[in-house]
């Protein structure tokens, strides 16, 4: 059985070895750390508007404001001031620097590829660009939804436009049943080879996530194959402490709730697994990018890379035909939460 080091199950995760670096220093060591960001662009992912700042820091001068959506040149991650202890990561764009908080890394990668025969039951995909226009029917002037870098959904059909353009019709992911459509260059399809299982039919695999240290490890027997640091729930909602198992798994969720004043629907959410039947799950995220600190109602927030591979590494594996496994009592992966 192949196993990974610890080197290399750092580099499997979202981040590389340069930006965990600077996730482990603090603005107080005095050091001058650069790396290479995430991905070339960044979006803004919150309704507040973010600052871009002469230097890495809150107290600088700020030289322009950046709104919701607009996608930005990322140069460099650098470690700056912290407006928050968890995160001293700042991005060096046009202008200035912005803090890396609530700007998702994004890339926009137009598909040349189209699957113009979409065999049944489909194929996963997902968004290639930092976002795309999703509509009822082809060419329509009237938007449904805004789908964001990173989700995911499942292809079901693919037409061609009166101006011979192709699209893609969605469904899982976003609608129960064949949903709207979005241009085919907008979506890549994911690979079944993508999506095969880690580490297969291990019994001794076990997941850690500490709260206090916002951090997620994954265990088979006592030796620790990947690692990644997290969003768990806000005070009040908090994510619930104890031993669980992987109830069930999907590949794709849109993710609908919240209390009056704070509702929340996010389509797309990237590989969720559940462990408890309330519906907390460790899950993908593109509305921020501040792991360490609080930020969800109870899930566990991850990258949607992180958030794949974890969802080939837990037990039982969800074949790719299939949009949620169920597993039986007491055949998920275990989970600790402390």
């Amino acid at each position: 059985m192949h196993k990974i080091n610890r080197r290399q199950f750092l580099i499997g995760s979202s981040f590389s070895l340069a930006h965990l670096a600077l996730l482990r220093l603090y603005p107080g060591d005095d050091v001058s750390v650069t790396s290479t960001p995430p991905a070339p662009l960044g979006r803004i992912a919150t309704w507040w508007r973010q600052a871009v700042r002469k230097e890495p820091s809150q107290k600088a001068d700020y030289v322009a404001l950046r709104g919701r959506d607009e996608v930005i040149p990322l140069r460099a991650a650098v470690v700056g001031d912290a407006p928050w202890p968890t995160n001293p990561v700042w991005y060096e764009t046009d202008g200035g620097y912005i803090h890396s908080g609530y700007v998702q890394p994004v890339r926009n990668e137009r598909q040349p590829e189209v699957i113009e025969s979409v065999d049944e039951p489909g194929f996963w995909a997902e968004v290639s660009v930092p976002f795309v226009e999703a509509r009822w029917r082809p060419l329509s002037p009237y938007v449904s939804y805004k789908l964001y870098y990173g989700t995911v959904y499942r292809i079901v059909e693919a037409v061609l436009d009166e101006e011979g353009s192709w699209w893609y019709q969605l469904k899982d992911g976003l609608t129960w049943a064949p949903g709207p459509y979005v241009p085919a260059h907008s979506m890549r399809r994911i690979p079944p080879e993508e999506l095969t299982p880690i580490s297969p039919g291990r019994t001794d695999k076990w997941l850690k996530i500490s709260i206090p240290d916002q951090t997620l490890i994954c265990f088979e027997d006592q030796t620790p194959v990947f690692e990644t640091r997290i969003s768990s729930g806000i005070h009040g909602l908090g994510t619930p402490l104890g031993e669980f198992r992987i109830l069930y798994q999907r590949h794709a969720q849109r993710m609908i709730g919240g209390a009056p004043g704070d509702r929340y629907d996010l389509p797309g959410v990237a590989f969720p697994v559940y462990f408890t039947w309330s519906a907390v799950a460790i899950h993908g995220t593109y509305w921020h990018n501040d792991y360490g600190r609080r930020h969800s109602h109870g899930c566990i927030n991850v990258t949607s890379e992180d958030a794949r591979w974890i969802f080939r590494w837990v037990e039982p594996y969800v074949p790719y035909s299939e949009h949620t496994l169920r597993s039986s009592s007491g055949e998920g992966t275990r989970v600790i939460v402390v």
